[in-house]
Formats: structure tokens, sequence, C-alpha cells
């Protein structure tokens, strides 16, 4: 799994999870544009275009509630958090949309979700907010925005490698861009062979 952020990419893990975050050094992104990713800015894209696709193997399940984003802006200088926000993210039904990730590993399931109509509206309100703000201000204003997708398996016995990768799809970007592919989910916290297979919690 990476973090992703307008500086570079770092590895950053948390249990039975798969964690993505893009850090900004403002509410905005780089000005290059060599990776797709660097065209996302959270201050101005529109949340109702924002789509996340999830590509999962069928032995494991996404819970409701279980892809999360949460939004954090934060005083550079004191880290007091100015604003935060923590959505829960709903599936649609675009079988359009999911078949763009889907062609990649047809035998696995693919899941789009949303973000719901109500938190659009919060979205847009807290955007207006920080555009409005005097430039220095902006300036002084460090952010995150992290995707959160947990797992767990149908089969409790099940000890096999459980591949998942997400792709992220705004108003900036034309088609479904990687963030994270083929990550074992296994691995986010195991330190042996019997932490390995345990790693991934049955669903309910």
């Amino acid at each position: 799994m990476s973090v992703l952020s307008s500086c570079g990419a770092n590895p950053r893990v948390r249990a039975r999870t798969l964690l993505i975050a893009l850090f900004l050094t403002a509410f905005g992104t780089a000005s290059s544009f060599a990776d797709p990713l660097d065209r996302f800015n959270p201050a101005t894209t529109d949340p109702d275009f924002f789509r996340l696709a999830v590509r999962h193997p069928d032995r494991m399940k996404v819970p409701d509630g279980a892809a999360t984003v949460h939004v954090v802006l934060s005083d550079k200088e004191t880290g007091r958090v100015v604003q935060e926000k923590r959505i829960e993210l709903q599936r649609t039904t675009t079988g359009e949309q999911a078949a763009e990730v889907r062609a990649e590993a047809p035998e696995n399931v693919v899941t789009v979700y949303r973000i719901p109509a109500k938190q659009v509206a919060e979205l847009r309100a807290l955007q207006a907010k920080y555009l409005a703000m005097p430039q220095s201000r902006q300036q002084s204003i460090g952010g995150s925005l992290s995707i959160d997708v947990t797992g767990c398996k149908l089969d409790a016995a099940d000890t096999g490698e459980m591949l998942i990768s997400t792709y992220l799809k705004t108003s900036e970007l034309e088609t479904f861009v990687a963030l994270a592919e083929n990550f074992d989910l296994r691995n986010t916290q195991a330190s042996s062979r019997n932490d390995l297979e345990s790693s991934i919690p049955p669903c309910s």
C-alpha cells in the first residue's frame, strides 16, 4: 500500500485496512502534471464526481460503511486542526464505471463508491470557505485527504492472499487512476507466517 503525496510516495500501513492518503502542502496540488493524480485538487474538485473503485477477490467482502474518506485541514505552523470531516462512501450501481476497472481482472469483484449527496453539499461549503480566505491564509493551511478501505474474509479458514486494488476518478481525471494495485491485505499487520494467515478478520 502506498501513501501518495505531491512530493512522492512513501509506505504506510494500517491493521486490516488499505489506507491511501493524499498529503498536500496546502489544500491544493503540485503544479507539475507528471503523475495523473497531480491534477486532483481537493480545493476545486467537484465532490459529486468523486468515485472510488475497489477491486478484490470474491473470497472477501468490503462491509457497508467500510470505505471512508477523511478530510483534515490544519494550521501548518501550530498543527491545530481547522476543519475535519469523515465521510462514509456510498455504493453506486454504475456498471459502466465498474467495467473500466474489471477489465483488468474480470474474475474479481469491483464496487464503485461515491460521496453521498448530503456530504457533497457539505464539502462544497468547505471548499467555498477555503477559497474565500486571503491567499496568505490559504498558504498557511495544510491538509490531507485519506481513503480507508477495510475488508473481511468470507471463509474464516481461508489463509490465501487477499489482493485488493483501489482506483480514483474525479472531475479532473477522465479515467480511473490506480492508488494501490494488488496489495495483500494480510501484510498490514503480519510479522510472521502465522500472523499472515490470520491478519484478516472473518466477516460477522
